[in-house]
This record gives C-alpha cells, structure tokens and sequence, in this order.
C-alpha cells in the first residue's frame, strides 16, 4: 500500500482518499505514515496467520 499525499483529515492511497477517524492536529509527512501503515500491516498479517 502506497501513500501518495496526507492531509489533517485524510490520505491518499492509490488515488482512493481514506478519512481519519479525527483530524489530525498536524500534518505528517508521507514517510512516517507509510512506516506506521507498513508496521501495521505487519502485524495483521502475522495476527491472520496465527489464526490459520
């Protein structure tokens, strides 16, 4: 999953825009989101696994 652009209200991934549960009280920049969703990522692959 590719980030391409942050807002305080939501971001963009592959053209598709996905809305924060609540604004953010600043914007982050596109690295650190993308290393917060790819720790999630992750952790829900490895979570879905243990299930198997």
């Amino acid at each position: 999953m590719k980030i391409t652009n942050i807002t305080k209200e939501y971001y963009e991934v592959e053209g598709e825009k996905v809305y924060f549960f609540e604004p953010l009280e600043k914007v982050i920049s596109i690295k650190e989101l993308q290393k917060i969703m790819d720790t999630a990522e992750e952790v829900v692959n490895k979570l879905r696994d243990k299930k198997v």
